[in-house]
């Protein structure tokens, strides 16, 4: 089998074998409790793939793709391996080859193709929790993204809200707006998420709007970093809502008055934190908010624990993705607080799941208490 990884990728592979510090770090690995889970495992199998020792049976491919990608291990990593990129990297030298994805990563690729989301729901029904806007002048896209429209449309209300307060006009790409591609992308299926870039793109151009605010880390991290390498010419801005409150709130476009007598806890999204240190704004957005409380969790910032859902891993894997669901939100508990915030409709997703299941506190959106301010 001939894994094809950049030069320095490969040179990554090699550095990760004696150290093993990272297991206390990652969330798979606290699950599973077995070597060959963690990152140090993993990369002994991806060397053992690259130098053909092995081959890609059911079992190594379960090992490389139960991996949410959160970077938790690259925070503690003396060595600065980039984990995340090498698995990236690996899963699609894999789908390549017809060796991966796993079976329920692709169908999750063929509802998208099919309808235009990771849940096969009809495409039309994409906007039916929001009026879809698309004003003439407007130089502001709101990519709304499919966990939002279809599983918390609260969300889109919310952020319609606070739009609406602060005088932003804005427009949305209703039912034409497509996934944005970012679980194909992690799970190694980049062609399939190419075309989903350049329609996307397509519709952005033909809306003729400059800077796409979105509320999902996933969608930001794919639109902002993923998009300018699989489209030619793209020329947007993109910003993450917790960004764009924040500065509606230092500009004094925006004013949060209600008083809203809770003490919440917030969780770090991987996407958002890791990814681009976007730390900050959401707490300085919670912290404008009239007769709130800040507690933090033992585990935040850099240091956050993952919510166990992403890259792929709560399709797939779904009982390694409950049991680390579960864990967060008993620290959030730990913190008697009211409630829990978080940056990312998905991270809201599975931890509401997982809050439900422990019966802990429940979970909210930045952008659902921010609109409760108003």
């Amino acid at each position: 089998m001939d894994i094809k990884l950049p030069e320095e990728l490969e040179i990554e592979v090699y550095r990760c074998f004696r150290c093993g510090y990272c297991r206390a770090q990652c969330p798979v690995f606290k699950v599973k409790q077995n070597e060959s889970w963690g990152t140090r495992g993993r990369m002994i199998l991806i060397k053992s793939l690259i130098e053909g020792d092995i081959d890609a049976t059911s079992a190594v491919l379960d090992r490389l793709y139960c991996c949410s990608l959160c970077k938790a291990c690259e925070t503690s990593c003396p060595a600065l391996v980039r984990a995340s990129d090498v698995y990236e990297r690996v899963r699609e030298s894999l789908v390549e080859q017809k060796q991966a994805p796993l079976d329920k990563h692709q169908k999750i690729a063929e509802r998208i193709l099919a309808e235009g989301n990771p849940f096969g729901l009809p495409r039309a029904e994409r906007s039916s929790s929001y009026q879809h806007k698309n004003p003439s002048n407007a130089e502001l896209l709101y990519f709304v993204g499919c966990v939002p429209s279809y599983r918390r449309p609260s969300i889109v209300g919310s952020v319609e809200k606070i739009f609406a307060a602060a005088n932003i006009e804005y427009a949305t790409l209703g039912a034409q707006e497509l996934c944005c591609g970012s679980v194909l992308l992690r799970t190694g299926q980049t062609s399939t998420a190419k075309k989903l870039a350049q329609q996307n793109t397509k519709s952005f151009k033909e809306l003729g709007v400059k800077k796409i605010v979105t509320v999902c880390p996933g969608c930001y991290l794919t639109l902002k970093v993923d998009y300018p390498k699989l489209v030619e010419n793209f020329p947007f801005e993109v910003v993450h809502i917790s960004d764009f409150i924040n500065q509606l709130l230092q500009s004094g476009k925006l004013k949060l008055t209600r008083h809203v007598g809770l003490k919440v806890t917030y969780h770090d999204p991987c996407h958002l934190g890791r990814r681009f240190n976007i730390y900050e704004s959401p707490r300085n957005v919670l912290l404008s908010i009239p007769g709130l409380k800040l507690v933090e969790m033992p585990h935040n910032r850099e240091n956050s624990q993952c919510c166990g859902a992403g890259g792929g891993v709560r399709a797939a894997f779904s009982d390694v993705t409950a049991k680390i669901g579960v864990s967060r939100m008993e620290e959030a508990a730990q913190t008697k607080a009211d409630l829990l915030v978080t940056s990312c409709p998905f991270c809201c997703l599975n931890l509401d799941e997982a809050s439900r299941q422990a019966q802990l506190l429940p979970v909210s959106d930045l952008t659902e208490i921010v609109a409760e301010a108003l």
